[in-house]
């Protein structure tokens, strides 16, 4: 009986370990993404990329084309920028960078969208 025990142990225990490398590469995919887009507007609480809220929170590396630290308040859009961002369980992307890299045609710093939050 004891030899039938080690040999469901060894033959369950990579199993159970790639299963859960699997699962942690998974999260990982939901993890956090790097991409340049275009941030056309913004509201009070984040940014709006193809009609998608993306949440700033105070901890948010904001950058402007010259590469200095500002707040989402002083962000200009529309703009070109590469945004880092997390995805949570919830499936709501909140950034960690934002790094304006174009100003474009009409930038401001007002609120120009209504923060769906």
């Amino acid at each position: 009986m004891r030899r039938l025990s080690l040999i469901y142990y060894l033959l369950l225990f990579p199993c159970l370990h790639l299963s859960l490398l699997l699962c942690a590469e998974a999260r990982q995919d939901l993890g956090e993404v790097s991409n340049r887009v275009v941030i056309k507007s913004k509201g009070d609480g984040g940014i709006i990329i193809d009609g998608r809220q993306y949440l700033v929170l105070k901890s948010t590396t904001i950058l402007d084309v010259s590469g200095k630290e500002i707040t989402l308040c002083d962000l200009k859009v529309p703009s070109e920028a590469v945004v880092e961002y997390r995805v949570g369980e919830d499936l709501v992307p909140v950034c960690i960078r934002i790094e304006n890299k174009r100003l474009l045609q009409g930038a401001t710093s007002l609120v120009i969208a209504d923060d769906p939050g």
